[in-house]
């Protein structure tokens, strides 16, 4: 039975090779069926046919039980698709022994699906892609619509699927239609032309023309049909009639001419142009084609030649003489044979255009404020001066002239009287520079001036002078007289820039250099000032990451107790470890960031840094007493500050008695009154106050007696000359006195030898500070050198009381 089945069956062990195989199986394969038994589907199949084979037994192998698949695979060069029914086999004692399958050859059936199915698919690909819109419609509902007549209506193809007839037509077109389809099915009206209208998804109506048919569809009786979108068709039938009504209402003159360029038509607008009456001009020869020699008319011939048609401008005259600038369109109209038969031209008068182009062409160029050459203009001057030196380098120089306290006028005359100040500047700067060069505006309070005609710098430099002598002349605003001075920055090519965009930069880093040096002054750019700038905006940039980037680190400096030498505390001083510039220290990034705000987080972050710190080391072992960190300006000014300092010391757990902040005798002169209030919240913490580099200041002792100060600091000016300047004793001696006066500790920074140390402890200073001790380090080597200051400590103790025996 198993060898006469049609269908291949085959049984394999669990090694994959073939226990049996029927005869059908065998001679598919061209081979015996005995001579099957014990062979591997390698043997007969191609590597991916077998590897997949066998992935399906191993399917039925790991879950136990039949499954069927759909297999195709190649053998002696013709491809089989065999419906496969696989089952698990199991040995006596119920373990699994290998799998068996039953194949059916459904080759045939599947080329004959594929068949149909690619006929189907070009049948569908047909209707699909149309030009026209086709449609089935069945009991007064679409049952099928194809992408085109949904396109056509503006609804996508499944919200068209079984859409009424109210829905898609207009009531009355709706009816009409209803009552044609019932007429057609009872007198079997096979097919039947007509046009309707439909309304799109917008709500417009769109023109329809329809060709359809009876047919049977699924059972049923229904329609099928072709539609055409004639919206155009009806349109140009309109416009046609709309295009009379146009040429003569036109505002444009339009005149057509015959094929010899002869005036056959004008109209209204034609005679309101140029004067000339419809008689006066029908039958004459066009002025357009007149051979006046120019380029604009041979460019007009060659163009009708070669394409037909021309469009530009060209100069009229109209019937009183005057001529006025014309916009004129013109095309050459063919015949149907192909002959050229007439021109139509189209023009129109744009005298006022061409006004307000050169108004434009003007303000583009020019600024509207005070009538200058405005910022490119100068830029398209100073790269038009700089190519003409490109052969041989002549003279050119850009001047930046920035006008010093204007915002303080602006804000305090408001911006009306600033803008005429600017006009009287710029009326000012004009007469001073009359023909020696090129004045611009750059916008704001800054103008240019571009320079190709000096001998060297020194005509350079007077010219500046006479430009400050001229700026620094007083002008009445408002009935006060003003007086307003400028910066003056000045590049020189080429050896400042060979481009427009050098010169002007570093005329403009010239000028804030000016500025820096106290303003009312001119400065020549040199290259250490780009440098400079160049600094500043790395680390202006640099600095807004520095944090998210754990650039910054702290280095701690001990501070030592006078009498016993042992380490009271220490005092956390900021480094900035920069990936191009390396260690930076404070001085050169703390201002920037006091100007830019950024001080702020940044001294949070130190804040709560220092704090973590001191336990840290407390954890391992390293008793610090007291940690010292500097607030900034911008720190002190915050109403958060006291938050802050109380969020720091709450998550890291350190004592708030451990902290002691430092503060500047000029942060706290600037408003003592809130002074008072802010140092006594922070007092109410529980940190330890300090103000820091005391005696450069003007501290009034009346009011310092009123803050809850615990230590003062000498600034390190006043510890330099000790012992032997007799000032600095004297400045000391008073600060120590004061203190003690006070109840105030005091420590001493700056300490760099033992006699300053002797002295300072010998008249009552409380704390030692400074490179005798110990420069500020990294957090890492901090706990080597607490170390050795306190060897050094104990020693100096032992020798004391070994002195005292």
């Amino acid at each position: 039975m198993v060898n006469n089945s049609p269908n291949m069956m085959s049984l394999k062990g669990l090694d994959g090779r073939f226990l049996l195989a029927n005869r059908a199986y065998s001679r598919m394969l061209g081979v015996s069926e005995h001579a099957m038994v014990g062979t591997a589907l390698e043997d007969y199949f191609t590597e991916d046919d077998a590897s997949r084979i066998k992935q399906q037994d191993a399917v039925v192998l790991s879950c136990l039980e039949p499954r069927q698949f759909e297999e195709s695979f190649s053998v002696g060069g013709s491809n089989f698709t065999m419906l496969v029914s696989k089952f698990p086999l199991f040995d006596s004692q119920g373990r699994p022994a290998g799998v068996g399958s039953v194949d059916t050859d459904i080759t045939r059936s599947r080329e004959e699906q594929q068949a149909k199915k690619e006929a189907e698919d070009k049948y569908w690909a047909l209707v699909e892609q149309t030009l026209v819109g086709i449609y089935i419609m069945q009991d007064e509902k679409l049952v099928y619509v194809n992408p085109k007549l949904a396109d056509i209506v503006g609804y996508p193809p499944q919200e068209m699927q079984n859409m009424a007839l109210e829905r898609l037509l207009p009531a009355s077109e709706a009816g009409r239609i209803r009552l044609q389809i019932k007429r057609r099915l009872r007198e079997n009206i096979q097919i039947m032309h007509y046009t309707t209208r439909a309304i799109s998804s917008d709500g417009h109506l769109v023109d329809l023309e329809v060709h359809s048919r009876l047919v049977e569809y699924e059972g049923k009786p229904a329609l099928i049909g072709v539609v055409v979108d004639i919206s155009d068709r009806i349109a140009a039938d309109t416009n046609l009639k709309l295009a009379a009504k146009v040429f003569e209402n036109s505002a444009e003159g339009i005149l057509i001419l015959d094929a010899d360029a002869h005036i056959i038509a004008v109209n209204h607008a034609f005679t309101r142009i140029t004067g000339y009456e419809q008689g006066e001009a029908l039958g004459k020869l066009s002025r357009i084609f007149a051979d006046n020699g120019d380029a604009t008319s041979q460019q007009m011939q060659q163009a009708l030649a070669l394409h037909g048609q021309w469009q530009g401008e060209m100069r009229d005259r109209r019937k009183n003489g005057d001529w006025y600038p014309a916009e004129l369109s013109i095309s050459l109209v063919r015949d149907d044979a192909g002959c050229h038969s007439n021109y139509v031209a189209v023009f129109s008068d744009i005298t006022v255009r061409k006004q307000a182009e050169e108004r434009l062409q003007f303000l583009a160029n020019h600024d509207p404020l005070t009538r200058l050459p405005n910022r490119s203009s100068l830029i398209s001057r100073l790269e038009q001066a700089i190519v003409e030196m490109s052969g041989e380098p002549g003279p050119l120089a850009v001047m930046f002239i920035d006008l010093d306290r204007f915002k303080l006028i602006n804000d305090s005359f408001g911006h009306q009287s600033g803008d005429e100040l600017l006009r009287e500047i710029a009326i000012r700067l004009s007469n001073s520079v009359g023909e020696r060069g090129l004045l611009a505006r750059q916008g704001g309070d800054e103008f240019t001036l571009l320079l190709t005609e000096f001998a060297d710098q020194a005509e350079l430099a007077a010219l500046a002078e006479d430009i400050l002598a001229v700026l620094g002349r007083g002008l009445r605003l408002e009935e006060h007289e003003v007086c307003v001075t400028g910066s003056i920055g000045i590049s020189v090519f080429p050896n400042d820039g060979t481009d427009a965009r050098s010169l002007l930069k570093n005329a403009d880093v010239a000028m804030y250099r000016a500025k820096d040096a106290g303003k009312n002054t001119y400065q020549f750019f040199d290259a250490e000032m780009n440098t400079q700038t160049f600094e500043r905006l790395l680390l202006e940039n640099g600095m807004r990451q520095a944090l998210e980037r754990g650039e910054f680190e702290l280095h701690y400096q001990p501070q030592l107790n006078a009498a016993s030498r042992e380490m009271s505390g220490v005092e956390v001083l900021i480094r900035w470890r920069h990936p191009q510039l390396g260690l930076i220290q404070p001085l050169r990034f703390i201002p920037l960031a006091e100007e830019t705000g950024l001080i702020k987080p940044i001294g949070d972050w130190v804040l709560q840094e220092a704090c973590r710190q001191l336990k840290a080391w407390e954890q391992a072992g390293l008793y610090v007493p007291r940690v010292a960190v500097n607030l900034s300006a911008r720190q002190f000014e915050q109403s958060t500050l006291v938050d802050n300092v109380a969020r720091a010391l709450q998550t890291t757990g350190l004592e708030a008695g451990r902290l002691e902040l430092e503060i500047t005798e000029s942060m706290i002169m600037q408003n003592p009154v809130e002074t008072v209030h802010q140092l006594g919240e922070l007092k109410a913490l529980g940190v330890w106050l300090s103000i820091d580099d005391f005696g450069t200041g003007y501290s009034s002792l009346s009011h310092l007696k009123r803050f809850p100060l615990d230590t003062l600091k000498i600034d390190r000016s006043f510890v330099d000359g000790l012992p032997d300047d007799e000032d600095s004793v004297a400045i000391a001696e008073a600060i120590l006195a004061m203190s003690r006066k006070l109840k105030f500790s005091v420590v001493a920074e700056g300490v760099e030898n033992a006699a300053q140390a002797d002295f300072l402890e010998l008249k009552g200073c409380t704390l030692l500070q400074g490179y005798h001790f110990g420069k500020p380090v990294p957090a890492t080597e901090f706990p080597a050198l607490a170390a050795q200051l306190s060897q050094s400590a104990r020693l100096a103790i032992m020798a004391d009381w070994q002195g005292g025996l």
